[in-house]
């Protein structure tokens, strides 16, 4: 039990490091150009649509891919000092014998404690390409910018799942909601 717990609180700080990486990695530009066609974001183990206007960026320590709005203007004067930009990113884990809900659980109570400021506003089952999913949104603020949060997890294969964390300000969720859900909604397995 001890050993799920320490497994369980690293992912939730791998969750809150990607944000901050993923600010890194914005604010030092370093974007790499793919093979793979403009509108997928793929890898050996998934594919993802990406929206016109994203790119994909070298990823974040513990994340699988992770693309950015790369043209996005953002209006928050704290997200531009910071110099974010929207961006999505995919992990790898394992269940480790929950099920999605339990893990999910794990997961809000992990980063509840990790980013006090953090409240879920929404959570839902979802089902993705056939495959058992749960997406739930959060907001919370980090570096004096409010953000707000899509975190899907979908099952795989087995005791796999992959989890997609879509990042955008607050002031900016209603104009990508329904793009981020399209997102999720288009991710596949390849095996």
């Amino acid at each position: 039990m001890k050993n799920k717990t320490i497994v369980i609180i690293l992912i939730v700080l791998g969750v809150a490091l990607a944000v901050l990486i993923g600010i890194y990695f914005i604010r030092q530009n370093k974007q790499i150009d793919t093979e793979q066609p403009q509108n997928k974001l793929a890898t050996n183990d998934f594919e993802v649509g990406l929206p016109t206007g994203w790119r994909q960026t070298a990823p974040a320590m513990g994340v699988s891919a992770m693309a950015v709005n790369a043209n996005e203007h953002i209006d928050d004067p704290a997200a531009q000092k910071i110099n974010f930009k929207s961006y999505f990113a995919v992990s790898y884990d394992t269940l480790q014998g929950k099920n999605i809900s339990e893990y999910a659980q794990t997961v809000k109570s992990g980063l509840q404690q990790a980013i006090s400021n953090s409240i879920f506003t929404k959570e839902q089952d979802m089902t993705i390409n056939g495959r058992s999913a749960r997406a739930m949104e959060v907001e919370l603020t980090q570096q004096g910018v409010n953000f707000k949060v899509l975190m899907v997890i979908v099952k795989g294969q087995g005791d796999d799942f992959w989890v997609m964390s879509f990042n955008t300000t607050k002031s900016s969720w209603e104009g990508y909601k329904e793009t981020f859900y399209d997102i999720a909604n288009s991710f596949s397995l390849k095996k």
